[in-house]
């Protein structure tokens, strides 16, 4: 899917239309059981139409885990509902063994992953979700950039069995697509700027851009932004945003990346078994230009909110634009 130039709209935030989705799955899926650690945002609305099949286990998400995973065996479809860094790290064992390896249908929506939580610091910090939940068996990984992003995420992987993770904003988010965008797992979307001299027609998804920016989750916004920034320099940029992030979409972003000299990679997420990782290992051997990567560092958080703790990490339109002009540093 291609659009063109696009702007980012006002911010929405994804719990409201979360629930929106979960309480029609749950008029849809009679088999479907929603379960929480100690809060129901996501759940309110499943909760009051089908309250026999909401459970809130509480503040003990191991055991969250572990109920899940026997509710699967015996046959229900299941979402679990909860904050991403107490799901991912808290319970990553139960999560392992109990519902990816017997590749169970579950569904795990995390609240806050990476830096969403912002000022609570490093205990609700979880920039490494993704990377953790892309090594679980069977898994499938979705990191949605707005509401509309949100809302298609959790219907295709409530519905399409397996286990699953989501990720997704604990604040507003800027919306980035239409309402009506067609979202597939295999084709992520494509955004188009074109430099001030450009000679392309408007809108050709096959003009290629001389810049590909690869991001996905709230950094596609800032690519966008950063894209916007750069036009004036001459830099035709496309950027490549992945709703679904793994299995990662190494066709499609071949594609993208045809005719491109230059490929930068932008993640709220660490470097190892994230956006770069997964984007160097689709072009090893198969492209051939300037590759830089724009990740969460291993330095300890300041206090901030997540706008700021974009901007000391580098994840920022900024960051982003300054290594779209900028020239790579000469190896020493």
């Amino acid at each position: 899917m291609t659009e063109r130039n696009p702007g980012t709209g006002p911010a929405a935030g994804m719990r409201p239309a979360v629930a929106r989705a979960l309480a029609d799955l749950g008029d849809r899926l009679p088999d479907l059981v929603a379960l929480a650690a100690d809060g129901r945002a996501l759940a309110t609305a499943f909760a009051a139409r089908h309250p026999d099949r909401f459970i809130d286990v509480g503040i003990a998400e191991g055991n969250l885990m572990g109920v899940a995973a026997g509710l699967a065996r015996a046959g229900q479809r299941v979402v679990v509902c909860g904050m991403a860094p107490f799901l991912v790290r808290r319970a990553a064992e139960q999560l392992r063994i109990d519902i990816c390896r017997p590749g169970l249908d579950v569904t795990v929506l995390g609240v806050g992953g990476g830096l969403g939580y912002g000022t609570l610091g490093a205990t609700h910090h979880v920039p490494e979700d993704l990377g953790a939940l892309s090594a679980m068996p069977h898994t499938r990984v979705y990191c949605p950039a707005d509401v509309h992003a949100a809302d298609w995420a959790v219907r295709d992987a409530v519905l399409g069995g397996g286990p699953r993770y989501v990720r997704l904003g604990a604040r507003e988010d800027p919306v980035v697509h239409a309402a009506d965008t067609p979202f597939s797992f295999d084709r992520p979307g494509v955004f188009d700027f074109d430099g001030p001299d450009s000679t392309s027609a408007p809108g050709d998804p096959d003009a290629p851009g001389d810049a590909v920016v690869v991001a996905a989750g709230r950094t596609v916004a800032e690519a966008l932004r950063a894209a916007e920034a750069v036009r004036p320099h001459g830099r035709r940029v496309r950027v490549l945003g992945l709703t679904a992030v793994f299995p990662f979409p190494r066709e499609a972003l071949l594609a993208a990346v045809s005719g491109a000299s230059t490929v930068v990679t932008v993640e709220e997420h660490h470097v190892l078994g994230g956006l770069a990782t997964q984007t160097a290992l689709a072009l090893a051997g198969r492209w051939h230009g300037t590759f830089r990567f724009l990740a969460v560092d291993e330095r300890p958080a300041p206090v901030l909110d997540q706008a700021g703790l974009f901007h000391f990490y580098g994840i920022d339109a900024a960051s982003i634009a300054r290594a779209l002009v900028e020239p790579p540093p000469t190896p020493e």
